[in-house]
Formats: structure tokens, C-alpha cells, sequence
């Protein structure tokens, strides 16, 4: 390397050294001298050197040797007093450090794929090597952990550069065809950034769905890809992305994102914070989110979408309870006849994560009906309970569900107005006489 190269790379760390925590900078220099005694190399790589730049802290770092990955993890695992995980196909490791938490060392390789879409096979190669295999030049850089070129950065794809200049650029026109769910990647960085999707690689990208790519990638992949977007900080920003390049439908034909859904998004962010502020529980944030991607499939297509994405038995309550649910019961909830035990009787059997993205959906008016229906019912306590009924004298059986429904409803609709009428109306109604 130019010596004025290396005296620019170098000074660009001096800017950024400072925004490494103290405690890893410990690390990266206990890495670096065991390296050097095993006569090996170790570089720390990927997001936590592209974060640095951006000024963000990054909560994952990954460390690549150039040497034997899995038996550096192991020697620094016991000078460290660690644990050690080992995943051998790939050469990688996660070391569990004690006071600092998880590490993750992989041998510098090169990767090839069987067919698009596959799992690599991978094999030892050198530093360089190793960045040109990931998805994007900025996340192609290293810093070197050698004593004596502690925190030199290695930039040979111009990544610094294009972080710079605002975009996100694949390393070869092959990329999206060898792993197409770089194509998620692509747009989650892109909108988590602030960056665009540079020319090329834009012209790449939809090359690459337009060659039904996303058809050779398993349906548990293109499940983690959504997750991780659903968990950015704007999904909406990466949901909209993608449905505009067009890659939506070509994960099934029941994926797709209208017009009117479009419009929807940021109101989801709303309905999830009031669902959050108010303490009322979602098992999967998400797939309040996923729900926007979806064409109202029929059954059929829910079940083709389930297996296909790999969804959960409760996914797929979901996918389907929102197909029957949106959006025509919003207009049943619209009419100024449907009472407050109606809208019971209509939300009740529905997941959270459909009822949250119907409150998103719903009109200004029914809005408000629904969050004055959510807050009652968080507050409600019944004033009638199965025990009553028992100590009344009433025998158990199917009667219970009618009469504590009945109860319920006109506790909700203000037919009682105290637990005391509730009680009168069952003793008069279904007690024994005597």
C-alpha cells in the first residue's frame, strides 16, 4: 500500500478512534497481540467499522483471522476465562467474554454458490478476499488489530467513500443473484442511512427480481429478512421501498403493497405506540407491519403464503383473520348502530396484532370509537363471574356463557349501571325459586 494511502487511512481513524468504547479498545488490542504470537492476523470487520463512520455504536462485533478462526476463538476463550460456540461449516465462532458480552471470530474466506440463492461453500482465503465477498462496500472495510498497524483501515472497494458520498453499492453485478436477500438488505440500509441504492446497482438488483431470483431462497430466509425489517427503526420507509422496486409479489402473489395500504404505514407507527403506551400486548410487533403487504389473499393463498414464508400456526391466524376482517368489518364498526358489545362480539375473537393494524386502518371517526372501545376494555373488570352464578343456585352448563355474555354486553352497552342490577336480573331471570 502508497505510503500516503496508508497515512490517509490512518489518519481517518485517528478522527473516529475516540467513538470506540475503552473497554474494546482493550479487546482489539488483546486480539491483536494473540494474533501475532499464533503468526495470524485479525481484523475487526463489517458493521461495527461502517457504524464508527456514521458516528453510531454498534452493538455486534464480528472478527475475522487470517488463519484458523475457530482455533484463534478457542485460545482467546481461554485467555480470557470465556465460552466458546462453534459453527464449523462457515469457520465461525461466538465467544461468550465475561464483562463484555458476545464476539464473533470467523477465518477470512472466500465463498461460491452451488446455484443462486443456496447456502456458500466456503474456503480460507486472505483479508481482502473475504470483503469482496460480502454484500456491499460499506460493509467491506476492516481495521487492522496488529500492534504494529493498530487501527489501520483497509478499504480496497472504496467503501469510506461511498458512506461519504451517501450510497449503498454492490461489490459485483453477481451479488443479488448469488444471495438475493441481499435485496433487503439493500433497502433496509438504504432507508436506515439515509443513503440511496446506487445506479448500477439499483439496475442490478431489479435485474436480479426480475429473474425470479427471490424463487431460489428458502421461506425461512426471506422470513428473517422481514423480521429484521419490521425491527428497524421506520419500517415503514423499507416497506414502501420494496414495494415500489417491485420485489413484493415476487417473494408469493399474495404480497403486493396498494395504494391505499401505501397510505397506511405511518398510521401503523401510531396504532403500535398506542397499543404500547397503553400496555396492551402483542405477541409479534411485526406482523402488524407484515399485514400491509398483504393483496387480501384468499384462504388458499393464506396457506400458500404460510408454508411458502413459514409462518407459525398463529402467523397464519393472522394472515387469514385480516383477509375476513379488512376491511369489512371497519364499515360494520362505522355504523352508528353497532354498540359497544357489537364491537366486543366483532374484535374480540381477532389476534391483537389485526385488531392493532384495524385501529391503523380505520377512518378518523371509527378511530376514536375503537381506542374509546380498547381503553374500556383494558379497564373492565365484569361485574358478573362464573362463581356467582354457582353460589346463586344456577346448575353448570351452556347457561353459564349465555348468561355471563348477557352480562357483559349490557355492562358495556349501559343496560346495568351496577353490579347490584346485574345480580337482580340473574336472580330473576335464572335462580331456583325457594
Amino acid at each position: 500500500m502508497p505510503f500516503r494511502l496508508m497515512g490517509f487511512l490512518m489518519s481517518e481513524m485517528k478522527k473516529y478512534s475516540f467513538a470506540i468504547p475503552p473497554k474494546t479498545l482493550k479487546l482489539f488490542r488483546q486480539i491483536g497481540y494473540l494474533a501475532e504470537s499464533r503468526n495470524e492476523k485479525a481484523y475487526a470487520v463489517g458493521g461495527f467499522v461502517r457504524d464508527l463512520f456514521l458516528k453510531k455504536t454498534s452493538p455486534d462485533i464480528d472478527i475475522t483471522i487470517e488463519g484458523d478462526g475457530l482455533a484463534f476463538a478457542q485460545a482467546l476463550a481461554a485467555k480470557t476465562g470465556s465460552k466458546v460456540e462453534a459453527f464449523t461449516r462457515f469457520g465461525t465462532s461466538i465467544v461468550i467474554i465475561s464483562g463484555f458480552g458476545k464476539l464473533d471470530i470467523a477465518t477470512a474466506r472466500t465463498e461460491t454458490y452451488a446455484q443462486p440463492g443456496a447456502l456458500p461453500d466456503v474456503e480460507k482465503s486472505g483479508i481482502n478476499q473475504d470483503l469482496f465477498r460480502r454484500d456491499f462496500t460499506i460493509n467491506a472495510m476492516a481495521l487492522d488489530l496488529s500492534p504494529k498497524s493498530f487501527l489501520l483501515l483497509l478499504d480496497p472497494y472504496q467503501g469510506l467513500n461511498d458512506l461519504k458520498k451517501g450510497r449503498v453499492k454492490a461489490l459485483h453485478p453477481l451479488s443479488f443473484v448469488d444471495d438475493p436477500t441481499r435485496v433487503f438488505r439493500a433497502v433496509r440500509f438504504e432507508q436506515r442511512f439515509n443513503k440511496r441504492i446506487e445506479a448500477e446497482t439499483q439496475k442490478w438488483l431489479i435485474d436480479s427480481i426480475g429473474q425470479k431470483s427471490m424463487n431460489t431462497v428458502s421461506g425461512e430466509r426471506l422470513r428473517n429478512e422481514f423480521l429484521l425489517i419490521f425491527k428497524e427503526e421506520h419500517p415503514e420507509r423499507a416497506i414502501a421501498r420494496l414495494g415500489k422496486l417491485g420485489v413484493l409479489p415476487m417473494v408469493h402473489p399474495a404480497l403486493g403493497l396498494s395504494a391505499s395500504k401505501r397510505r397506511l404505514l405511518p398510521e401503523i407507527t401510531k396504532a403500535l405506540g398506542f397499543f404500547h403506551d397503553h400496555k396492551i400486548h402483542l405477541d409479534s410487533p411485526g406482523m402488524v407491519w407484515f399485514q400491509a403487504m398483504l393483496l387480501t389473499p384468499t384462504p388458499v393463498q393464506a396457506e400458500a403464503l404460510a408454508k411458502r414464508l413459514m409462518l407459525s400456526r398463529d402467523e397464519q391466524k393472522i394472515v387469514v383473520q385480516h383477509a375476513k376482517a379488512y376491511p369489512a368489518l371497519l364499515k360494520e364498526i362505522a355504523s352508528k348502530k353497532t354498540t359497544p358489545s357489537r364491537i366486543y362480539r366483532l374484535l374480540s375473537p381477532l389476534h391483537p396484532e389485526v385488531q392493532c393494524f384495524l385501529l391503523a386502518a380505520a377512518p378518523k371517526a371509527v378511530r376514536k370509537k375503537m381506542t374509546d372501545y380498547f381503553l374500556k376494555m383494558k379497564n373492565l373488570k365484569p361485574w358478573l363471574r362464573g362463581r356467582d352464578l354457582k353460589e346463586f343456585g344456577i346448575p353448570p352448563g351452556f347457561r353459564y356463557s349465555y348468561i355471563l355474555l348477557e352480562a357483559l354486553n349490557g355492562q358495556l352497552d349501559g343496560r346495568f349501571k351496577s353490579r347490584k342490577e346485574v345480580i337482580q336480573w340473574v336472580k330473576q331471570a335464572f335462580a331456583p325459586a325457594g
